[in-house]
């Protein structure tokens, strides 16, 4: 049930690259393999070729929005499966927590958010996944 991770691959979709490098090393750190991608087409892409086990998708992306893409991404046959944290600056408000549901995404994760936290958050939903995945 212990899940190396060395083995746990994470694709990080943001138009921000300081923000990708910030969350990438963070990540890396952690010991998880870091994918990037500066928007949703070029994620989808990643994520239909190399099968992460994670996506944290930017709420805000260029062309589309993180959540409509998330929703594409869990309509994939070959992406569905694949967990989504949508990272955001801004208050979820009732409405987005719907869209949010309604396209799938496991959880939220605040920019402004702590180091500590935001591996927590991760390590949180990579344990719901793999326990969903068991059963």
């Amino acid at each position: 049930m212990d899940a190396s991770p060395e083995k746990i691959r994470i694709l990080i979709i943001d138009d921000d690259p300081v923000l990708r490098r910030l969350f990438g090393s963070l990540l890396g750190n952690a010991g998880y393999e870091v994918l990037d991608a500066p928007d949703a087409d070029q994620g989808q892409e990643l994520a239909e070729r190399l099968q992460p086990d994670l996506i944290l998708m930017d709420k805000n992306l260029p062309g589309i929005d993180g959540i409509k893409a998330s929703g594409r991404l869990k309509k994939g046959a070959k992406t569905a499966h694949i967990p989504i944290i949508l990272l955001t600056n801004e208050d979820l408000s009732i409405e987005t927590e719907k869209k949010m549901k309604e396209a799938a995404i496991t959880d939220y994760i605040q920019k402004r958010v702590s180091n500590e936290e935001f591996i927590e958050r991760v390590k949180r939903v990579l344990a719901i996944s793999e326990e969903g995945a068991a059963l």
